[in-house]
C-alpha cells in the first residue's frame, strides 16, 4: 500500500475535559458562589450548567448569575406545573397539585367519620313540662331537646317529635316534680298507658294526669 498513514483524532491540553473544568475548578470544588462567578465568563454560563460548590452540586439559574442547589431547585417546581397520567384511574387531576387536592379532599371527609365517631352518641334527653292540669297547658312553657317539638294529641296524649333518624326508642320514663324532689311514676299505670313510636314520633299516651311538673325521658338504642 502506497500513502502516508494519519490518525484522526485530537488530544487535550488538560487532564480534564471542559466540562469538568466548568464543573469543578482545576479539578476540586469551587469554594463558594462568588468563586464560581469569578472563574467562569459569563460566555461559558448557561442555564442549568452544573458546578460542584464545597461538594455540594449547584447549577446556574436563568439569569446565570445566581446558582441553586439541584436539590432546592426541583422542591421548588410549581406542583400544578408538572402533569400526571393516571394509568390506574385513581384521580380525576391531570396535574400534581389538584391530585394532592383530591387526596385531601378524601383524608378530611374520613377525618370527620373518625372524629364522630369518637363522640359517644347521646341516649337519653330530657323534656321539661311545667305544672298544668292539662296536656296543653304543660306543652305551652315545655323545655325539649334542639329540633324537637311537642304538641297535645288530645287531652290526655303528648306528641314529641324528635330528630333522631333511623335511632328506636328504648325507654319512656316519667318524673313528678314535687320542689326538690321528683317520683319515679310506674309505666302503664300512673306515667302512661302507653308508647307509640314512629318514626320521627313518640306518642305518650294517657299522659300522668298529675298537675305537678313533669320530667320526661326518652332513651334510645
Amino acid at each position: 500500500m502506497i500513502g502516508t498513514p494519519k490518525e484522526i483524532g485530537f488530544y487535550l491540553n488538560s487532564a480534564t475535559p471542559d466540562i469538568d473544568e466548568r464543573c469543578f475548578k482545576d479539578g476540586v470544588p469551587y469554594a463558594d458562589t462568588a468563586d464560581v462567578l469569578a472563574t467562569i465568563p459569563m460566555i461559558s454560563r448557561a442555564k442549568y450548567l452544573t458546578v460542584n460548590i464545597a461538594g455540594v452540586e449547584y447549577w446556574f439559574s436563568t439569569d446565570a448569575l445566581t446558582t441553586l442547589t439541584i436539590k432546592n431547585s426541583m422542591s421548588a417546581l410549581n406542583a400544578a406545573a408538572v402533569t400526571i397520567a393516571d394509568a390506574g384511574t385513581v384521580y380525576d387531576a391531570t396535574n400534581v397539585e389538584d391530585a394532592l387536592q383530591e387526596a385531601m379532599s378524601t383524608i378530611n371527609a374520613l377525618s370527620d367519620v373518625v372524629a364522630a365517631l369518637a363522640v359517644p352518641a347521646k341516649s337519653v334527653y330530657e323534656l321539661l313540662l311545667p305544672a298544668s292540669g292539662t296536656v296543653a297547658g304543660r306543652i305551652s312553657a315545655a323545655t325539649v331537646p334542639a329540633g324537637w317539638s311537642v304538641a297535645a294529641d288530645s287531652s290526655v296524649n303528648l306528641l314529641v317529635t324528635h330528630t333522631l333518624t333511623g335511632r328506636k326508642v328504648a325507654a319512656v320514663s316519667v318524673f313528678e316534680i314535687d320542689g326538690a324532689n321528683e317520683r319515679l311514676s310506674v309505666p302503664f299505670q300512673t306515667a302512661y298507658s302507653g308508647v307509640l313510636a314512629n318514626g320521627l314520633t313518640v306518642l305518650i299516651e294517657g299522659l300522668n294526669p298529675s298537675i305537678l311538673g313533669l320530667r320526661v325521658e326518652i332513651i334510645f338504642a
